[in-house]
């Protein structure tokens, strides 16, 4: 078993914060971002939702 140094803990810390506050927002704005922009671009090629 490992010893949770005082060191160790706070790079917990930190990598949870950057997870939490930078990563997930970032990654749900690019989800969302590309998911939008697809939709977009098919309803551009062929037409709005029930067209034809």
């Amino acid at each position: 078993m490992q010893e949770n140094t005082p060191t160790s803990r706070a790079q917990e810390w930190k990598a949870f914060l950057f997870i939490a506050v930078v990563l997930f927002p970032l990654l749900s704005i690019i989800l969302v971002g590309g998911y939008g922009f697809a939709i977009w671009f098919l309803q551009m090629l062929m037409g709005p939702p029930g067209h034809g």
